[in-house]
Parts: C-alpha cells; sequence; structure tokens
C-alpha cells in the first residue's frame, strides 16, 4: 500500500500534469487568437490602403476630366470668337458697300429697293449666323461636358461594383 507522502506526491504530480497541459493548452490558443488578430488587422489595414489608393486614383481621375473640359471649353471659345470676329468683318463689309451703293442711287426709289435688299439680306444672314452660332454654342457644351459624364459612368460603375461585393 501506498503511504499518505506517496499519494499526495502522486497528486501533486498528476495535478502539475494537467496544470502544464492547460497553460499548453491556453498558450496555444491565445497564439491562435493573437494570429488571428494581427491578420485580421494586416487585412484591414491592406484593404484600407485599397481604398485610399483608389480614392487618389478617382481624385485624380476627376482632375483631369476637369482639365481636359476646361481646354474643350478654351477651344471651343476660340472658335466662337473667331467666328464672330469674321461674322462681325463681313457685316462691315457688307455695310460699307451698301453705303457707296446707297450714294449712288439716282431716284428716291432705287434708294429705297436698296435699303430694302440690303434689309432684307442682312436678316438672312443674321438668322443663319445665329443658327450656326447656337450649333457651335450646342457641340461646345457637349465637348466640355464629355469628359465629366465619362468620369461620372467610371466612378458610378466602380461605386456599383463596390456595393455589389
Amino acid at each position: 500500500m501506498a503511504t499518505a507522502f506517496e499519494t499526495t506526491g502522486e497528486t501533486v504530480r498528476a495535478a502539475t500534469a494537467t496544470l502544464n497541459a492547460q497553460t499548453e493548452t491556453a498558450i496555444n490558443s491565445g497564439k491562435a487568437a493573437m494570429e488571428q488578430v494581427a491578420a485580421k488587422s494586416k487585412e484591414a489595414v491592406e484593404a484600407s490602403m485599397k481604398s485610399l489608393d483608389e480614392m487618389n486614383d478617382m481624385a485624380r481621375a476627376n482632375v483631369d476630366a476637369l482639365i481636359a473640359s476646361a481646354r474643350a471649353a478654351t477651344a471651343g471659345v476660340e472658335q466662337v470668337v473667331a467666328h464672330l470676329t469674321e461674322v462681325s468683318k463681313k457685316s462691315f463689309e457688307d455695310s460699307t458697300a451698301i453705303m457707296k451703293s446707297l450714294t449712288a442711287a439716282k431716284t428716291p426709289n432705287e434708294l429705297l429697293q436698296l435699303q430694302t435688299d440690303f434689309a432684307k439680306t442682312q436678316f438672312d444672314s443674321a438668322v443663319s449666323e445665329y443658327s450656326k452660332l447656337t450649333e457651335m454654342m450646342v457641340k461646345l457644351a457637349g465637348e466640355m461636358m464629355e469628359p465629366m459624364q465619362n468620369q461620372i459612368a467610371v466612378a458610378t460603375d466602380k461605386l456599383k461594383s463596390t456595393w455589389a461585393k
């Protein structure tokens, strides 16, 4: 039979072995939990960095679209100004020519006919030029908005794909 001392020693050894096993299990569980936390943290940081990169890219694309729109506006305004300058020059030349014709008129009827013909020609020319100018302005507005519309479409698609995830 075993003595009380031997039984107590056995009990202590068994308790120590159990305690060691439980401690080892707790340490391993703690390590696994810490590794999982570290992995999730790393994923979160990488996702945040990716989001920041995407936001930077989007902001850069927005600025590029604004610059393209400004360039289109500048080019379009230059075309409109050139057209208006050309129309003004032609109108001045036509006015100068009619003045010479009016001074050469021999009768009041001829003078009235020259004035009527000139007024009709000027009216038709003005309607035509305003129509051309309107077309130019509509085209210019479309060219100015195209880069922005394209960028908005890209941003919308990106948001849709992000929300779909």
